[in-house]
């Protein structure tokens, strides 16, 4: 069976080639497809599925595709996981004459059918940035909602502006922060990107190949480079991050050790005393005995 190509003609207006649709369905299936305009996905909550350029990946909040015309992907829920994804599609001829004067990273994802692979398409928005975006796109439900005069215009300005974020948050990225090597020298670390998102995202599934997507590396060298920088595998840095997390809830008592466990990413109570007892010598309710309220 061939991939499925979803059309403009079908999917968009011919006047103003633009919708927004929210996904919430837990039984949401996507067959592989491809589009002929361009279509951003953004993860407002919970997790999903995303299968995109031949990965499969677990996404959460925060997490922000630029799908071009022609990339082949499908979104899927997880089994009865909760989640909530904004979708929304556009043709390039609706913002393409005020993106072009930002950034050529951005201008070569709206104008192309097929972007460099040097161009990340695929971004995580961190905690300070997501209520800018969120509003955004709140902006312009709230618009199609009303249909007020032109309303048209300002979802217009409200994508510009949402686009011209998503360029910045880009081109941040490829600003990596400066590490020290042995040698005193700085150098950028892609590595950084990937724990900075661990912090962010702990709480959600994080298999070591979204963590050797973020940092565009092969899974092999992703993880002596990341053992490398840290002095901890891809797992034990995240155990290291849930745990501590923990340790913060359990003291302060208000939840119960298995509300703590599901809570920073652990999917079976046994798994978590045990990785639990193995960094802090205590399983989690002697923690919660010698420090609960301290």
């Amino acid at each position: 069976m061939g991939i499925l190509l979803f059309h403009s003609k079908d999917n968009l207006k011919e006047e103003f080639p633009f919708s927004l649709v929210r996904h919430h369905s837990r039984e949401l299936k996507q067959p592989l497809h491809t589009h002929d305009y361009i279509q951003i996905a953004y993860v407002l909550r919970g997790t999903c599925n995303h299968q995109f350029r031949n990965k499969s990946l677990t996404v959460g909040r925060g997490d922000l595709f630029i799908i071009s015309p022609g990339v082949e992907h499908s979104l899927n829920s997880i089994e009865d996981k909760e989640f909530e994804l904004i979708l929304l599609d556009f043709l390039p001829l609706l913002v393409h004459e005020q993106v072009a004067a930002f950034s050529e990273s951005l201008w070569r994802y709206v104008q192309h059918a097929e972007p460099s692979e040097a161009l990340q398409p695929w971004l995580h928005i961190g905690k300070s940035k997501q209520p800018l975006v969120e509003q955004l796109i709140q902006d312009i439900q709230d618009e199609i909602d009303r249909r007020e005069p032109g309303y048209e215009f300002s979802i217009r300005i409200n994508l510009i502006k949402l686009l011209i974020l998503i360029d910045r948050e880009y081109r941040r990225t490829l600003r990596r922060p400066a590490v020290r090597t042995a040698l005193g020298e700085a150098e950028e670390s892609p590595i950084q990107d990937v724990v900075r998102y661990i912090y962010d995202n702990y709480s959600q599934d994080i298999p070591l190949e979204q963590g050797a997507h973020i940092a565009r590396m092969a899974p092999a060298y992703f993880c002596s480079m990341f053992k490398k920088e840290t002095g901890q595998t891809f797992v034990d840095f995240l155990h290291e991050v849930r745990i501590e997390r923990a340790k913060e809830l359990i003291r302060r008592d208000t939840h119960t050790v298995t509300q703590i466990c599901f809570q920073v990413g652990f999917h079976h109570l046994s798994h978590f005393i045990r990785t639990f007892k193995k960094r802090t010598g205590l399983t989690p309710t002697e923690y919660k005995k010698a420090f609960g309220n301290n």
